[in-house]
């Protein structure tokens, strides 16, 4: 069964079903783990000060399981009701692009989103679990739950309002090729900010950190998000530029991109053409 063109292809519905069942197992476990640290364990008073804070540890890390799920499937929801040609279960499987053709840019779970993405992922884990062994007490200062919890639901709200406001027009990869039916979306969240979608994710992802109370990535994930967008938004408003050159000069001289200091940046939008298309 699993040797099928529905298991072994990206676009597969049997892989697509398995991811879905991955994420719904992954999310009811950590559903169970909270409930259970909250109604259980922290009400146990044989704990000692060092079991207590351990616990609550477990607390954060189960909403920042949940939010990490959370995200992954609505990165699929998004782009199965707006644009349901490009679902699959991996968004790094493309074709090839081809001058004045509809390049079909295929989207979905993204949780095969790249090396750096699960390195990022891993070590997160791995200062988490280490500090929940040996230092516990220092996860539970009381201001970090809420900011890391603020940060991770208003990133994934301004993310989704992105996403349901761009409808068909947004793509989770850059398109080199504008399609005939692409349109400059300027109304709700992008009347004043021309990236809400990247907005909310560089605060998600900093957010997560937070929740998590990981000082080494908070900082590592601010410094690197923010290092790819400034990268990366330059390049792509250059793209932006070829497409709508009526539309977007004044459009981008009235709003924000929506992530600090990313300047136009011309050796980006020249460059190797080669980095394009692997972008």
């Amino acid at each position: 069964m699993f040797k099928s063109e529905a298991f072994r292809s990206d676009r597969g519905l049997g892989k697509v079903a398995l991811a879905a069942f991955g994420l719904g197992v992954f999310m009811t476990l950590h559903v169970s783990l909270l409930i259970y640290t909250k109604c259980v364990a922290l009400m146990d008073p044989s704990f000692d000060a060092i079991a207590s804070s351990r616990w609550q540890c477990l607390e954060q890390w189960s909403w920042y399981a949940l939010a990490l799920g959370f995200f992954h499937l609505m990165e699929f929801m998004m782009t199965a009701a707006y644009r349901p040609t490009n679902v699959s279960y991996d968004a790094n499987s493309t074709g090839r692009y081809v001058a004045n053709t509809s390049f079909v840019v295929i989207a979905a779970f993204l949780l095969n989103h790249s090396r750096e993405y699960h390195l990022a992922v891993l070590l997160s884990c791995v200062e988490f679990w280490l500090e929940f062994y040996f230092v516990p007490m220092w996860k539970l200062h009381s201001f970090v739950r809420p900011v890391g919890m603020a940060f991770v639901i208003g990133g994934q709200s301004f993310r989704v309002a992105a996403m349901s406001t761009a409808a068909n027009n947004f793509s989770h990869r850059i398109e080199y090729f504008k399609r005939k039916e692409h349109r400059l979306v300027t109304h709700g969240v992008y009347r004043f900010i021309r990236h809400p979608s990247y907005l909310g994710w560089f605060w998600w992802i900093v957010g997560s950190q937070i929740l998590l109370a990981n000082p080494v990535c908070a900082l590592g994930y601010t410094l690197v998000a923010w290092s790819f967008f400034h990268d990366r938004i330059p390049y792509e408003e250059q793209l932006l530029l070829g497409f709508f050159p009526n539309e977007y000069p004044a459009y981008k001289a009235r709003t924000f991109s929506g992530i600090p200091f990313t300047v136009m940046n011309y050796f980006t939008c020249y460059g190797d053409r080669e980095r394009r298309n692997t972008d």
